[in-house]
């Protein structure tokens, strides 16, 4: 089956394109015609459909997703600047304070477990 297909496909791609060649050399102005008028009608018709779909809610969604990464680079950005502009000297016990405190903040995830209803059975009747 999947055979047949791919050789009925390319013999009517072979048709099609054995029919352009003659139809070039029969009447060259004929084909530039409906080129161009094939390439005018897609282009009215890409334009209409960029323009119909300017304003859909994905675009939204799309703006805001931009909007929290780039407040996301600007709060990475903070926190780099304030590491590197620590005071460079000092004392082991701060420093091993801080390396404790920065495990802890990395361990923080913020993630909500949604009790489920694992117990009860469903009702399949």
């Amino acid at each position: 089956m999947n055979r047949s297909f791919s050789y009925i496909f390319y013999g009517i791609v072979i048709l099609g394109v054995i029919g352009m060649v003659s139809r070039l050399f029969a009447d060259p102005v004929g084909v530039l015609r409906n080129l161009l008028i094939f390439a005018a009608v897609a282009g009215i018709i890409f334009f209409a459909f960029k323009r119909l779909t300017k304003n859909q809610p994905g675009k939204r969604d799309q703006r805001a997703y931009v909007k929290a990464a780039k407040e996301s680079k600007k709060r990475f950005k903070q926190r780099n600047q304030s590491k590197a502009s620590g005071d460079k000297v000092a004392s082991f016990s701060v420093a091993q304070n801080v390396k404790k405190s920065k495990n802890r903040k990395n361990s923080d995830i913020h993630l909500k477990v949604i009790e489920g209803k694992k117990g009860k059975k469903k009702n399949r009747a």
